[in-house]
């Protein structure tokens, strides 16, 4: 099939001074440009920050930066349900306390909203609970952010302490800071729960878009005298990313860029890249027959669809519909599958990285209905 789609890498869970990060916006865009990145959306916590969006540049290149917002009820106990929030152009934060309503007001203003790191562990030894989604009594959302970086870390951190076999504050915290220096060794991929959520909303039928992001806060930790930023902007800009496929190339003109992206997230023509074990653009999952299309497009079954994978290494490859994997091939850098049934299928690539194999890849499905 020939190539007629335009690949574009981006973070769209992003914290700046305006809430609890440590950067502005245009210092933010600087980072993400030395990543490579082409766009970012900044979601600061309860506040929708207006002027800033735009391209900004450099000698290295230009990134688009958008604005959305990061609601949840800062009164709940244990603070839970975070919700990221993308292209509504307007403040949210006023319908925190209701998830339904965020929600409604989200799509009705002509945006999409994704749960925030779903499942995470609580890391007791410096005070971080559970940030998890709690609220599920809900409906019409768009997706799941399946992969956040840096919860993704601090369940890692957890689990690490309380497999310990001698295990006091001491150990404890050189546990930590270990895995604060090296934390791809400890980061393996998304959370079993949030993929076996997803798996199960799509068995049933409904349309669940997926992204992956950093969370980027640029926090220092300070001890002493000694002052150090752990995970700076940069540095998570090129670990977990969300990678898009566009109908046409981005032109520099904002608005109808911002369009072009938002509706490629929000129909899930998408990807979640670990980009720290190796660059993700190349991958490619298709589907064809008497139309083709690529992952978030919907056909109907039967029509003789082909599904094809296309990775830019040599990888394990899973087919899997519904939590089930119904094709697998390892060490390959191709596969080719034909359904049996109707259903939504999606891809994982696995790849080694330090030490282990490691999730790498993760795509939005593809339908037969």
């Amino acid at each position: 099939m020939v190539e007629t789609w335009h690949h574009y890498s981006g973070n769209m869970h992003i914290h700046t001074r305006y809430s609890d990060g440590e950067k502005l916006h245009a210092d933010i865009a600087h980072d993400a440009i030395q990543a490579g990145l082409d766009f970012i959306i900044v979601t600061d916590h309860n506040v929708y920050v207006t002027g800033v969006e735009g391209y900004y540049a450099n000698s290295a290149g230009r990134v688009l930066l958008l604005t959305g917002e990061e609601v949840h009820n800062v009164r709940r106990k244990p603070q839970a349900s975070h919700f990221l929030a993308y292209g509504a152009g307007k403040e949210l934060a006023t319908y925190a306390t209701d998830p339904q309503a965020l929600i409604d007001q989200t799509l009705g203003a002509g945006g999409y909203g994704f749960l925030a790191h779903p499942f995470e562990d609580d890391l007791s030894i410096v005070d971080q609970s559970d940030l998890g989604w709690h609220d599920w009594d809900i409906e019409g959302f768009s997706g799941l952010e399946i992969w956040n970086y840096m919860s993704a870390f601090k369940t890692a951190s957890a689990r690490l302490i309380d497999g310990l076999h001698w295990k006091n504050k001491l150990t404890s915290f050189l546990a930590l800071f270990r895995a604060v220096l090296h934390p791809e060794r400890y980061i393996t991929g998304p959370d079993p729960r949030t993929l076996a959520l997803w798996d199960d909303y799509l068995a049933k039928g409904m349309r669940i878009a997926a992204v992956g992001n950093s969370d980027a806060h640029g926090t220092p930790i300070r001890v002493g005298p000694f002052q150090r930023e752990i995970f700076p902007y940069e540095f998570l800009f090129r670990a977990v990313n969300t990678h898009v496929l566009l109908p046409e190339p981005l032109s520099g003109e904002m608005e109808r860029d911002r369009r072009l992206l938002l509706k490629a997230i929000g129909r899930g023509h998408s990807w979640v890249g670990y980009d720290m074990a190796g660059k993700t653009d190349a991958f490619r999952f298709t589907v064809q027959g008497t139309k083709n299309g690529i992952m978030g497009d919907e056909f109907q079954f039967g029509m003789g669809a082909t599904l094809q994978i296309r990775t830019p290494a040599r990888c394990r490859i899973r087919v899997i519909r519904h939590g089930m994997v119904v094709a697998e091939v390892e060490r390959e850098s191709n596969l080719t599958y034909i359904p049996s049934e109707p259903g939504a299928y999606r891809v994982e690539c696995l790849i080694p990285y330090e030490g282990h194999e490691r999730g790498w890849i993760y795509s939005n499905p593809i339908y037969l209905r």
